[in-house]
């Protein structure tokens, strides 16, 4: 068998970061990236941005909320069209 994986690496508890408190999650993924296989890396990053993002939100004027939602929808419909033509 191969070694344990902390309890902050399992992926409830990383999800629950990333959810709950998207800085210290993003913190966590970035600092332990060598520690996971490649999908995994881009799936944390991806969602870990996308929290952080939503999470700055209230720290910004409210003009700037439409760009950053829109900067939002762009990488989940850039994600989905990714995978749509890497099945193919």
């Amino acid at each position: 068998m191969g070694k344990k994986q902390p309890w902050y690496l399992k992926t409830g508890f990383l999800y629950f970061f990333c959810f709950v408190t998207p800085p210290i999650g993003y913190i966590i993924v970035v600092t332990n990236l060598r520690k996971f296989k490649y999908d995994d890396k881009i799936n944390y990053l991806t969602i870990t941005t996308l929290m952080m993002a939503v999470w700055v939100l209230k720290f910004l004027p409210d003009g700037l909320n439409l760009y950053v939602w829109c900067f939002i929808l762009a990488v989940l419909i850039g994600n989905a069209i990714l995978k749509f033509f890497k099945k193919k």
